[in-house]
């Protein structure tokens, strides 16, 4: 019986990986399957039908202080080709402005580029001084569209926080499959 065990361990994928190539079962799909994603500890999907067709993603803190969420970006003037890293930075630019001039907000960190997910990306982040919430949004090509990767965190949030979140967002790029 031991044997027979050792035996299957031995013919075992290694480090997560499944025969056919799919994500390991410790990922979990979106509700539309273009993002493959493992769960943060202790945060749960928000999201079930309520997303709007531009929403692919929202997964929410279990003590509501923070949530990730995951957008299409709409823009019309761009075409895939143009979505380099200055492409991407020119986006965030005209997203940040959006977002300060729909309510009261600060740029707290200009857009920036980066990589993230391997990939090109654009980060920037948002203070609200009315509510005390946060944003860091992450904007990155994903299949010929724009993504924006935004973690929320709650100007109520305890002592902390923002790091946690913030670094939920990190450990979510990292190993998200798009």
């Amino acid at each position: 019986m031991l044997c027979a065990a050792l035996i299957a361990a031995g013919c075992a994928p290694r480090n997560g990986a499944s025969p056919s190539g799919a994500p390991p079962a410790s990922y979990i799909v979106s509700h539309d399957g273009s993002i493959h994603y493992r769960m943060p500890a202790g945060w749960f999907d928000a999201g079930g039908d309520s997303l709007s067709p531009e929403s692919r993603l929202w997964l929410m803190r279990g003590d509501y202080a923070g949530s990730l969420t995951v957008r299409q970006v709409h823009v019309q003037a761009m075409d895939a080709g143009e979505l380099s890293r200055e492409g991407l930075l020119e986006v965030a630019r005209l997203t940040s402005a959006l977002e300060t001039s729909r309510r009261p907000a600060m740029l707290t960190r200009a857009p920036e580029s980066i990589s993230a997910a391997g990939k090109d990306a654009v980060s920037y982040e948002l203070e609200f001084p009315g509510s005390g919430d946060r944003t860091r949004t992450v904007l990155l090509p994903g299949g010929g569209t724009i993504l924006a990767v935004t973690a929320l965190v709650s100007g109520s949030a305890p002592q902390g926080a923002v790091r946690e979140i913030f670094g939920a967002l990190d450990e979510f790029l990292a190993t998200a499959r798009w």
